[in-house]
């Protein structure tokens, strides 16, 4: 077992009750919605996460034991699959890697039916050795759907599959689902961990992250999803890393997203290159690429080069590189830090179990949770098991480049040459001389994957069961072809797999969609300003909001006819509401990108329109002189965020003007009720206001903060905050066309306890 000379001082610790997870992404979302629903009434978590940061995100293939997590969840795969544009996988097709113009599949399924003496292969090898066999995949079904694209649900889990899935897309999933839960979402840099380090046994560990704000997050327990930095558990607990590049010799990375040109394959293209290789995943909306390669054998502009010069379909973003060590944290658990993800250690993608090691090491902590407080019994078996479960997958990984038959370059010489771990040189010897896998049982590759790889890469073994020469060649050609007559009989039924997404879980292509449907093109990379009021609160500014702000006047053009007042309403102008696919992408964009930053709890609802101011102050009456907070129709324990987005070029039709109330509470709320029942000019004799926008300071209300108009730019803001349009210029520039054209949305939520 690791342990540093610090660990092996028992720790202990109070009972946890506050759960603080640091970095968001899909490893911070997977430990949130996981922990949020199995453990989410007893606890307080919440997620430390910044939008100035980014994630690695490249990994878009998963591997079966995904459903697992979605079962615990209890997800709809259905919405799953559409809300993150996935596709089915089957498997992995390795090209050119066992040598050049040579390839193989490692499929999903199972691969003929075992006896209990020995497993399938040895009967195929028999087979193969009487001419009564062909090729090993004949016998998987997997297999078989896959080369042919297909696939289809079928009952009692009749095929085995996995996703492609944008992986930004999954996180936003599952941030959505957990704060459903109540996790709490604070937006934010990590400037410092404060952490207390003690021989006694009840003390040291991490006690709270200090945020760029000035904020202080404390908890008792810390999940490390800060990425290959490992912010926590490697740089202020100071575990070591262990480097395993003497055997994974891949240290970068290059990727690419491209636009689909054919249909989605129910398959991962593994393609090899002399210097490492790439991958090809494709989804419904687009093709993730991706090139991992030896930094001694291409340097990253070669590598940029070779991967456009090998993706199909138009590239929608320029390729980035990203450097990486492979290996593991000495220990994943230190005192009350567990790192989950990249903090943990990275393992290079071509096998897809990035997302299963983050899944594992989530349900390894669930099923071991402290109970009364950390122990060190629990961090020694947690920190035991993890290790031994990635270094089986390690070995694996290694696996596919130490045997290999290329020599048309360095890279797969060494490869070949290098010497490999104990136990993996055993296997491959084992499997060599006696075509046995043996396996613990809780390991995550089974035998099936072994011997597809294997004799993949081009192992033949030279021996196989004996109990196979028992069976008579009739008995033996009937047992084989009843195997592969009954893949291709259940072939033939399963449609192609790209129908079969479409009406399952298919989502339109904006070339699709119904001729007319309106559509918010937002901003998917927004500059999000803070802009600081003078009473310390904040509002946040987005230029650039959306990349079709013509396209919604347009909009609003052709349907003007339709603005009105409603009645009563105290809005000085038309309204109209906005369709509801769009309102529904505010919701989202609101939720993604500024509920955090507002401080905002779970959501309750939305409303969205178009807006347009045209009554001449001179009219206005009691309510519509004043400013005004977003606060109609809630209860106790509810808020309201709003936004508004400038959609005219004239900026002297005015932003947006921020008042704080100079009267006490009870003051204002007496003000506030003359605004609603008083006439014009009774409010105006009793308080000195004439008619006229509220746009300066006065006796009542100070202007703390001003945001001034521009084309295409939106503001969020706490609806608490009072606030009036800057509505300044003469009346007949506010009737012209649509003049002083706004989207006006306002977002319901719980309050975030205190």
């Amino acid at each position: 077992m690791n342990k540093t000379a610090e660990n092996a001082i028992p720790y202990s610790s109070k009972p946890v009750r506050r759960i603080v997870i640091a970095g968001g992404g899909t490893a911070g979302w997977m430990v949130a919605a996981g922990l949020s629903k199995s453990l989410g009434r007893l606890y307080d978590i919440r997620l430390i996460e910044s939008e100035e940061i980014g994630t690695i995100g490249v990994g878009e293939a998963t591997i079966p034991t995904l459903h697992f997590f979605h079962e615990i969840l209890g997800i709809d795969e259905r919405e799953f699959m559409a809300a993150t544009q996935a596709t089915f996988k089957l498997g992995i097709s390795f090209e050119n890697w066992r040598n050049v113009g040579e390839d193989y599949f490692h499929s999903f399924g199972t691969t003929g039916k075992p006896h209990w003496t020995a497993g399938f292969q040895h009967f195929w090898l028999e087979g193969r050795k009487r001419g009564l066999a062909s090729d090993y995949g004949d016998y998987c079904l997997e297999l078989r759907a896959a080369m042919d694209k297909r696939f289809a649900h079928l009952p009692n889990t009749g095929l085995n599959y996995a996703y492609h899935l944008d992986a930004t897309l999954y996180a936003q999933y599952l941030r959505r689902y957990s704060e459903a839960l109540g996790v709490q979402r604070i937006e934010g840099k990590i400037v410092k961990v404060h952490s207390e380090v003690s021989s006694e046994a009840s003390h040291g560990g991490i006690t709270g992250l200090s945020l760029n704000d000035g904020s202080l997050i404390e908890g008792d327990l810390f999940i490390d999803c800060t990425g290959m930095r490992s912010l926590l558990l490697g740089e202020t607990l100071g575990v070591a890393y262990q480097d395993w590049s003497e055997w994974l010799h891949c240290d970068s990375a290059v990727a690419v997203q491209t636009a689909s040109v054919g249909e989605a394959l129910p398959y991962t293209r593994s393609i090899a290159h002399p210097w490492g290789w790439q991958w090809q995943i494709p989804l419904q909306h687009r093709v993730g690429n991706g090139l991992v390669f030896s930094s001694k054998h291409l340097d990253d502009e070669a590598a940029k080069a070779a991967l456009l010069a090998h993706v199909q379909g138009e590239v929608i973003r320029p390729p980035r590189v990203i450097k990486f060590t492979p290996g593991q944290r000495e220990l994943v658990w230190k005192r009350n830090c567990v790192a989950i993800g990249l903090s943990s250690g990275f393992l290079e993608p071509i096998e897809s179990t990035s997302i299963h090691l983050i899944q594992r090491g989530l349900t390894r902590l669930i099923q071991m949770f402290p109970a009364d407080g950390v122990c060190q019994s629990d961090i020694d078996e947690y920190n035991d098991q993890s290790r031994r479960a990635i270094e089986t997958i390690r070995d694996f990984i290694i696996l596919h480049y130490h045997v290999n038959n290329r020599s048309d370059a360095q890279f797969w010489r060494d490869c070949r040459e290098m010497a490999v771990p104990k136990l993996l040189a055993h296997r491959i010897q084992l499997f060599k001389d006696t075509a046995r896998v043996c396996l613990d049982s809780d390991e995550l590759f089974r035998d099936n994957s072994w011997i597809q790889v294997m004799m993949g890469q081009g192992i033949s073994p030279s021996a196989h069961h004996p109990v196979t020469r028992r069976m008579a060649d009739a008995d033996l050609s009937e047992f084989l072809g009843e195997i592969r007559k009954e893949a291709a009989r259940s072939l033939i039924k399963l449609p192609k797999h790209q129908d079969y997404v479409a009406r399952f879980c298919g989502v339109p292509k904006p070339a699709e969609a119904k001729p007319g449907a309106p559509s918010l093109q937002l901003n998917p990379q927004p500059n999000i300003q803070t802009i600081q009021l003078s009473n310390g609160q904040e509002v946040f500014v987005i230029d650039d909001f959306v990349l079709n702000p013509d396209g919604l006047v347009s909009l609003a053009q052709s349907v003007s006819n339709q603005f009105h007042i409603p009645a009563g309403h105290p809005y000085p102008g038309p309204q109209l509401d906005l369709p509801a696919a769009m309102a529904a992408q505010l919701d989202d964009y609101f939720r993604d990108h500024l509920r955090g930053r507002l401080r905002a709890g779970p959501p309750l609802g939305m409303y969205g329109r178009f807006s347009r101011v045209t009554q001449d102050g001179t009219t206005l009456d009691a309510r519509q002189r004043t400013c005004h907070r977003d606060d109609s129709g809630l209860e106790p324990g509810e808020m309201m965020c709003a936004l508004v987005h400038y959609l005219f070029g004239d900026e002297q039709l005015g932003g947006t003007v921020l008042f704080r109330s100079l009267m006490s509470e009870q003051e204002t709320q007496a003000f506030l009720a003359d605004a609603k029942t008083l006439a014009g000019s009774e409010f105006g004799s009793k308080y000195g206001i004439p008619a006229g926008y509220m746009t300066q300071s006065n006796r009542y209300f100070e202007v703390i903060g001003r945001v001034p108009a521009k084309w295409n730019r939106a503001v969020f803001y706490d609806g608490s905050i009072f606030h009036s349009g800057d509505i300044q210029a003469s009346p007949a520039a506010y009737q012209a066309g649509l003049g002083r054209l706004t989207v006006n949305a306002f977002f319901k939520s719980a309050k975030l306890a205190s």
